[in-house]
């Protein structure tokens, strides 16, 4: 794969191969040897600036590399050929020498059932590899009532291992079926499959499997209309829940052509051509705002089809504002990046996007949720920073709450001003 550097971009790429890169703690310089330069980061750091200036096309096809963030301890080259004709290897090298960080949990397991494993007391981990669990002591026979002590350890994938780890698991009588913490409402078109288990979360307070029965009896895939199915949950100790819901069966499929089309429409009548990106984001924004109305759904089957229907219709939810969104950013080939509130921490989650109004060199990165929110929470969701979304979530418990780890910080500078939110800044 040879990635295409610009003349301006060369000069400033080899004039940092006697710089020294500081990446999450870990000094290491940049050397280079004719034909070779080679950087050396830690997992979970994003990539230096020396390599994100090659564009994202240098390291896509890399597994270990996600969101310019180093996520598998490896030796990674990408070929570079300069515009002059030069040729060069990246040689980046990720190390891994932290052991993964872990919260235990407490598990419950059912009397007579099936004993836990060791990945079943793990509540929270931060590792950005993969890793495996393991008993330090063998696990006591769990044959009567009661609380019994574990040690367990964790290992990551270059062998980086935690202290042992100290929990509990408590054996009871199982009498409480299964909870669905989250049932979807499939939707597909005539003929086609029907995902009927993607976004369902069930839980249990019991380790084990517990199994998932789908009753699509009703459903009908070859007509288009909404059919009832029901969802059954059985723990190991045989405790059953059932929950309802409805699949949505389209006539047809709507085309990424006509999404573009209606777009390019729109673009053409309401957003000033050759403007900043900043001034056609807010255009952007007040055409949405002004064109679609709330209305809930838990639709989010197909981002083409459901912008497609949003715009002609004029409602949606905030999925649906988001890939309305999205439509018109890709059209106006705007870089963004798509965000979805922490599951479990509210009983409904939400979307919203990243969009950069800088360059790729030079990013300027805001937070863009164009969703109509309810009267007693609006505020502007257009172009936001990150101390503006975390004040939100002040007034708004976890409304904007994600893994902040895993996206580049928006700038610091304010530039959609939202007094109601000041006092929350601290």
């Amino acid at each position: 794969m040879l990635i295409h550097i610009q003349k301006k971009r060369r000069r400033l790429f080899s004039g940092l191969l006697a710089a020294v890169v500081c990446a999450g703690g870990l000094c290491a310089p940049l050397t280079g040897c004719g034909r070779t330069v080679s950087v050396t980061i830690h997992v979970g750091d994003l990539l230096p600036d020396s390599v994100r200036l090659l564009g994202d096309d240098a390291t896509s096809h890399i597994d270990g590399i996600e969101d310019d963030r180093a996520t598998r301890a490896g030796v990674y080259e990408v070929p570079v050929q300069a515009d002059s004709g030069k040729s060069y290897t990246l040689r980046l090298k990720v190390i891994d020498r932290v052991a993964p960080v872990v919260t235990p949990r407490h598990v419950y397991s059912a009397l007579g059932q099936t004993a836990p494993v060791a990945e079943d007391f793990i509540g929270s981990i931060k590792e950005y590899d993969s890793y495996s669990a393991a008993f330090v002591d063998p696990l006591p026979e769990l044959s009567a009532l009661g609380d019994y002590d574990v040690t367990f350890r964790v290992t990551d994938a270059s062998g980086n291992s935690t202290k042992p780890l100290q929990s509990i698991v408590t054996v009871i009588r199982d009498t409480e079926p299964p909870v669905f913490r989250s049932v979807p409402e499939p939707s597909a078109y005539v003929g086609e499959a029907i995902a009927y288990r993607d976004g369902l979360i069930v839980e249990d307070n019991c380790c084990g499997e517990v199994r998932i029965d789908v009753d699509t009896s009703a459903v009908n895939p070859n007509a288009a209309g909404d059919y009832t199915i029901i969802y059954t949950a059985t723990d190991v100790s045989g405790n059953r829940s059932t929950a309802k819901s409805t699949v949505h069966i389209g006539a047809s499929r709507i085309s990424q052509e006509s999404l573009n089309r209606k777009i390019d429409e729109i673009i053409a009548a309401n957003i000033t051509a050759n403007a900043t990106i900043e001034t056609q984001l807010r255009e952007v924004y007040a055409y949405i705002q002004s064109h679609i109305r709330y209305a809930a759904s838990e639709d989010t089957s197909d981002r083409v089809r459901i912008a497609y229907e949003s715009l002609s219709n004029g409602t949606g939810d905030c999925y649906a504002y988001d890939s309305v969104a999205i439509a018109f950013l890709s059209r106006l080939g705007v870089e963004y990046k798509e965000i979805q509130r922490t599951p479990g921490l509210t009983s409904d989650t939400h979307y919203w996007l990243l969009v950069n109004i800088g360059t790729k060199t030079s990013p300027r990165w805001y937070h863009y949720d164009c969703t109509r929110l309810r009267a007693e929470y609006n505020h502007s969701g257009c172009l936001l920073t990150d101390k503006q979304v975390r004040a939100y979530s002040k007034v708004r418990s976890n409304f904007y709450a994600y893994d902040t780890g895993k996206y580049p910080a928006s700038s610091t500078e304010i530039i959609t001003r939202t007094p109601e939110l000041e006092p929350y800044y601290s």
